[in-house]
């Protein structure tokens, strides 16, 4: 693999927004990376069975990746019998370990 594969692109940056009477509201935007490095992937495999529940967002959170990226992940883990889907509404899908 080349070493840009490797790496974990995150951008954080804040930016100012300007408000009435000169106020100033700060705003943390962070940019992250949608593939995952094979590095990455095998520390979060191991990291989620130890884990009670498994939400896309935590584990975004945790490892800095787009959500997209984490639901894709933990489905690819559920088809593999890694996780189980425990309860599913349209916007969140909690898993556990098998």
């Amino acid at each position: 693999m080349s070493e840009k594969e490797e790496k974990l692109s995150v951008v954080k940056k804040t930016i100012k927004l300007g408000r009435k009477y000169g106020r100033v509201k700060q705003v943390s935007i962070t940019k992250r990376d949608v593939f995952i490095p094979a590095s990455l992937e095998k520390q979060i495999k191991e990291e989620i069975m130890k884990l009670k529940t498994i939400t896309p967002t935590t584990i975004s959170m945790k490892y800095e990746i787009r959500v997209s990226t984490a639901k894709k992940l933990l489905e690819g883990y559920k088809e593999e019998g890694l996780l189980i889907l425990k309860k599913s509404t349209p916007k969140l899908k909690v898993y556990i370990p098998a």
